[in-house]
């Protein structure tokens, strides 16, 4: 019998952690999606497809590209994106200038929080 209340108490934590909050979907929306517009979605799109990523949805992003998973969820130290953005390593982006560090420990964040989705991305201008 315990068991299998363990179980259920498992797969429950589970979900409710794939599941984001409100707060999660808002901090996404008010602090990462402005990131990902400006500065990444001019390049990684569905037309374009750098790096063979697109950051329009979240699927892509954890799918991957050409380096593999762009974002693990809950571990920014993995995640290629964030060794990207803090210019760690060869791979750097964006290219040129550096993400100011505000920017970095935002996406950093986000991906801790197992980054959650909120409203659907749109390239500026289109």
């Amino acid at each position: 019998m315990n068991g299998i209340v363990f179980s259920l108490v498992a797969i429950t934590a589970v979900a409710y952690a794939q599941t984001p909050s409100k707060n999660d979907e808002r901090y996404f929306d008010q602090r990462v999606a402005p990131i990902l517009i400006k500065r990444c979605l001019g390049c990684h799109n569905q037309e374009l497809n750098d790096g063979g990523i697109s950051f329009l949805d979240r699927e892509t992003l954890l799918k991957g590209g050409s380096r593999g998973p762009a974002v693990v969820p809950g571990q920014p130290e993995i995640s290629v994106l964030i060794h990207a953005v803090r210019h760690d390593g060869e791979f750097k982006m964006p290219p040129g200038a550096k993400l100011p560090s505000r920017d970095v420990v935002t996406l950093t964040e986000w991906v801790k929080r197992g980054a959650p989705w909120g409203t659907k991305l749109r390239i500026a201008n289109k």
